[in-house]
């Protein structure tokens, strides 16, 4: 069982999940996630990592050609490999039309991978 310190549980999340989002850069993403993962976006789950997370997460970077995170603050619990954080995130569609959101997102790792992430917003679109 692979069991991450937490300046790794740190760069896991800001670097290799939320900076790969913004750089759209799908495949650094989903091999942050373990194969049987579950990732909850306000409320509704997508399953697998090659499956429903993958889809969720293709069309969102279609939906929005600029995505951009601002992380507030990271909180690490290296024992129990948990990991949250408060985040703005700014989304500009395909029509150019700009949105901002903020919320919290939990991150549970097993074996050195996002095993299950929850992201709940204050309503609009998150990731």
């Amino acid at each position: 069982m692979v069991m991450l310190r937490r300046a790794q549980i740190i760069n896991l999340v800001e670097h290799s999940y939320y900076s790969n989002i913004d750089f759209r850069h799908l495949g650094t993403v989903l091999d942050c996630f373990a194969h049987d993962a579950v990732l909850s976006v306000d409320g509704r789950s997508h399953r697998g990592r090659d499956g429903e997370i993958k889809q969720y997460l293709a069309q969102m970077l279609v939906d929005y050609p600029s995505i951009r995170h601002e992380l507030l603050d990271h909180e690490v619990d290296e024992a129990g490999q948990r990991s949250a954080c408060r985040f703005n995130l700014k989304l500009e569609d395909t029509e150019g039309h700009a949105r901002e959101t903020s919320g919290r997102a939990e991150f549970h790792l097993g074996n050195g991978k996002l095993a299950a992430v929850t992201v709940e917003s204050d309503g609009s679109a998150a990731i």
